[in-house]
């Protein structure tokens, strides 16, 4: 059986996205949901912005590529992705990345957001079962809200 990230029908993966961000945005963490599918004939991408409570920000690029067939029942599996969280107007908070010139694994950057802002540290994930789906990053970025809020309401 697949993982998390294995291939799947471009059906089944658009009901899955669009089932996780009515969950969230129900939820009242997500506020809006800025992003959007662009189908080409080799790929689909995800772009866009997910705007959360407190100016948590995520700024999300995905490449899903098309692997065999046509339309909603074409076999379809993520090929790059770059999820960026951030406290608008303010500092970084993470990055997660697939693999590309200078790390050869999936990656998350964390950053001592209400310091310096710079980056602290860079973790490699060399298990599929490590990397984070997007509604587990936002999962994520809730409770890191959640922990933070005060000093997050303290940035602005």
């Amino acid at each position: 059986m697949p993982g998390k990230h294995g291939p799947n029908r471009l059906a089944n993966y658009l009901a899955v996205h669009e089932s996780w961000m009515e969950a969230l945005l129900a939820e009242g963490f997500v506020a809006e949901d800025q992003c959007a599918f662009t189908f080409l004939p080799s790929a689909v991408l995800l772009e866009g912005t997910i705007v959360c409570i407190g100016g948590v920000t995520i700024d999300l690029k995905k490449e899903i590529a098309v692997l065999r067939g046509r339309g909603m029942n074409a076999w379809v599996q993520t090929r790059m992705f770059r999820y960026h969280a951030w406290v608008r107007g303010e500092h970084n908070i993470l990055r997660y990345e697939s693999a590309h010139e200078h790390r050869p694994h999936v990656h998350k950057h964390a950053y001592n957001t209400f310091g310096d802002g710079r980056e602290a540290e860079v973790v490699d994930l060399h298990e599929e079962d490590n990397i984070p789906t997007l509604g587990e990053v936002v999962r994520e970025l809730q409770a890191w809200y959640q922990e933070h809020a005060a000093r997050v309401k303290n940035l602005r």
